[in-house]
């Protein structure tokens, strides 16, 4: 999937320009104070079908021999995925003295044992570059610490050439430490790529120009969550290309220019986040475009620089309940916006702290004394996902649905010790359903996911399916797999999941073709999360039909949450009907037939960071709200198209804030009577400003600027944040996902109540 075939005018104006809900405590994130770390999950492996790079290439890890024929041996081996599709480094120093390649591959893992005893370290000529990633996509480089040893310029480059394929989409590096190098992760430095990458519970070390650094202008929504940054010049930055960058719940100690700076505009998310003793938090430069910029949540402790955050381009900035605490010696503005910023719910240590351009607007900031915030400090991050060593049962290459059943059988004897079912590297005709039975803590792990060389469960039955039934309460788990259906077949069911307190929890899940991608059915209690989705060619990518308590009008905890994603070419990918969906940080690409969202009956919505690009001035809304008496909340959005009200939605409640638009109309009303609609603190690109190649300019706002109604609308999106997976008790389900793939299907993901009993709604699913 490749999201990035951007138009060449979108293009010119580019160049113009664990989980759970966790309340604010007074609306500001609760602050660690020295908690032992904890870690969302645990690593599952190695197995004994994956390549050794010891046993099976030679290489020696004694940190004296040189290990670079060897490990470059094992990667073109993993690489052509003939034998498997996963490499594995027993701990040992790996001393190599020249680049390490993987060239236009796919579905590749590059697995260490723990990032503290598994460790490549450079023994090459100044200024080397340690692994070079080109053209490879859907891999993961995990568990693995790169020691640059304050020789090598950067550790790892993944940068496409364009040459071949792959489009470097849905990469991941988790578990990484990156210490002593000018560049950790350096991106999309050949012009091409490097998108949709999630960086998880990383840490970058003395990386002495940044550690992460984005290269081009499609290197973008690079997810940065959980990792922490010591002593780097920069801890994420696109200021030596171009891209956009999304960073959640990192720690930053020390940066000796910014935790985080942009030049090329974009997209910008910073949410959560932790700085202490940094030159400044976060910077763009001075520029007349226009970028969407979102800083929320985060905690900043004495910054050495009074400016912290510092803007210097168009916006719309939202910039809010973030807590500066200033040095001793600050005196002067603290957060500077050039243009459209709303401010709101910040704590601040100095008196006139914010300093705003026009079409801007604060509400309810406040100065308290440095004493009151003395006791501020870093949370501790998550460490590296241990490895518990279960009891493993393996499933015979190739097998079919009986004998898997069988295996999970024998394995649901040990629930209660999350027992393995692993499926080794190949493809697995399915023509029956695999039942995991209710109250078992399963795991089902494969050798990595893909719509090719994977470990891979095809449906071959002559019903609907489904290819694999999840019966709750469950507190099953599903890794590295690909299900791939037919027309007709659900993929994957989850059925009586609804206690109170349940989650479901999916990490790079990801949908490619087919009808739905995943139906959240009548669940009035579970919530479920999903981190750096993306979905991809269907009918519908999400649909959500609310409970029977959302439909008397009395909705309970149940929800769904998208953090992160990207999605293309869908004809619809929102459906809400009596639901409750939160949408955050999400890139969809369209066609002049496609529509993001549609919302009915009493519904909650909230569309948050999202870029929604479709071809510009088409006659289909981006977002249809018809008949539609709930709540709809737009922030910090970047859309190519247009809202519309219609219908008896007079009941509704609409709040557009600090939207980038384009020239036409952005909210538009048929209803009657009139829904209360309000767009405000936004802007609109001008393509006819050719002396300002591009440009923008501040929207009149449509309707009433009242900061209590902005509050109100805003409230139950700053209750939503993401922490570590916990333990939930034995009578609730909490099913985990982690890097799963389903291929077509008339449902990808279907969560039902029960079974038995289809919503007279749900028949068009």
């Amino acid at each position: 999937m490749n999201f990035r075939h951007l138009s060449t005018k979108y293009l010119s104006v580019l160049l113009l320009g664990c989980l759970a809900l966790n309340s604010f405590s007074q609306g500001k994130p609760a602050i660690s104070h020295g908690s032992i770390p904890k870690t969302d999950d645990e690593f599952v492996g190695p197995f004994s079908s994956w390549l050794n790079a010891k046993t099976g290439f030679g290489a020696k890890g004694d940190g004296v021999t040189d290990d670079t024929r060897a490990l470059q041996a094992a990667l073109d081996a993993v690489a052509t995925c003939v034998v498997n599709n996963t490499l594995y480094l027993p701990a040992g120093t790996y001393l190599i003295s020249s680049t390490l390649t993987i060239n236009h591959h796919i579905n590749v893992s590059v697995i260490g044992a723990d990032p503290a005893n598994t460790i490549i370290k450079w023994g090459g000529v100044a200024h080397g570059t340690m692994l070079q990633v080109n053209g490879t996509a859907y891999s993961k480089f995990d568990r693995l610490t790169w020691n640059g040893n304050r020789i090598a310029d950067v550790a790892v480059e993944q940068s496409w050439d364009g040459n071949q394929p792959h489009f470097d989409t849905g990469n991941e590096y988790a578990d990484d430490v990156f210490i002593d190098v000018a560049f950790g992760i350096h991106g999309g430095s050949l012009g091409h790529g490097f998108a949709e990458t999630s960086i998880l519970r990383d840490h970058f070390i003395r990386n002495t120009k940044a550690g992460v650094s984005l290269g081009n202008f499609n290197a973008l929504d690079i997810w940065v969550r959980n990792s922490s940054f010591q002593d780097c010049g920069v801890g994420v930055t696109n200021t030596y290309g171009a891209g956009n960058f999304k960073v959640y719940n990192c720690v930053f100690r020390n940066s000796a220019i910014s935790d985080m700076s942009m030049n090329n505009t974009g997209d910008f998310s910073v949410r959560g986040n932790t700085s202490i003793n940094s030159k400044q938090f976060f910077s763009a430069a001075s520029s007349r475009n226009p970028s969407s910029i979102i800083i929320e949540g985060n905690t900043i402790i004495d910054p050495v620089n009074t400016q912290a955050i510092t803007t210097g381009n168009q916006g719309p900035i939202i910039f809010i309940n973030n807590i500066v605490r200033s040095r001793n010696s600050a005196n002067g503005t603290v957060a500077a916006f050039s243009s459209n910023a709303f401010c709101m719910g910040n704590e601040f240590t100095v008196a006139d702290p914010i300093s705003i351009g026009s079409n801007s607007n604060t509400y309810n900031n406040k100065t308290a004394s440095r004493a009151s915030l003395i006791n501020l400090s870093a949370p501790i991050l998550s460490g590296a996902e241990p490895n518990l060593k279960r009891r493993v049962f393996e499933v015979p290459v190739g097998a079919g649905y009986s004998v898997i059943q069988s295996v999970i059988n024998q394995a649901a004897k040990f629930s209660g010790t999350r027992p393995v079912v692993h499926f080794p590297y190949g493809n697995y005709n399915i023509s029956g359903t695999i039942f995991i039975p209710a109250n078992s803590d399963i795991q089902l792990v494969g050798d990595g996911f893909g719509d090719r060389y994977a470990s891979m469960l095809t449906w071959s039955g002559t019903t609907a399916g489904p290819i694999i039934s999840i019966a709750g309460p469950s507190k099953a788990t599903i890794r590295d797999i690909t299900f791939k259906g037919n027309t007709v077949s659900t993929n994957i069911l989850i059925t009586n999941a609804d206690e109170k307190g349940s989650r479901i929890f999916m990490q790079e899940f990801h949908q490619v073709g087919g009808q739905t991608g995943l139906l959240v059915n009548q669940l009035d209690h579970t919530v479920i999360f999903a981190y750096d989705t993306q979905f991809s060619g269907l009918k519908k990518a999400v649909s959500i039909i609310g409970g029977p308590l959302a439909d008397q009008g009395k909705p309970a905890e149940g929800r769904t949450i998208i953090y992160s994603g990207a999605s293309s070419n869908n004809d619809l990918s929102n459906e809400i009907i009596n639901g409750n969906l939160m949408v955050q940080d999400f890139w969809y690409e369209g066609s002049i037939k496609s529509t993001w969202t549609k919302l009915s009956g009493k519904s909650v919505f909230i569309g948050d960071g999202d870029h929604i690009a479709t071809p510009l001035h088409v006659v289909l809304p981006s977002v249809m709200m018809n008949d539609f008496t709930g709540e709809a909340l737009f922030i910090a959005g970047d859309i190519t198209g247009h809202f519309l009200i219609s219908g008896k939605s007079a009941q509704a409640k609409i709040l557009a804030l600090g939207i980038m638009a384009e020239n036409d109309s952005v909210l538009m009303d048929t209803s009657s009577p009139k829904a209360d609609g309000r767009l405000l603190t936004s802007r609109t690109r001008n393509y006819s400003m050719q002396w300002l190649k591009g440009g923008s300019s501040a929207m009149p706002d449509i309707g009433t600027y009242d900061p209590q109604f902005i509050s109100n609308m805003m409230a139950d999106m700053l209750k939503v944040r993401p922490i570590i997976l916990t333990t939930l008790p034995h009578s609730v389900s909490d099913i985990r996902l982690y890097r799963v793939m389903s291929i077509n299907g008339a449902k990808g993901i279907d969560i039902e109540v029960d079974p038995g009993v289809s919503s007279k709604k749900s028949k068009s699913n």
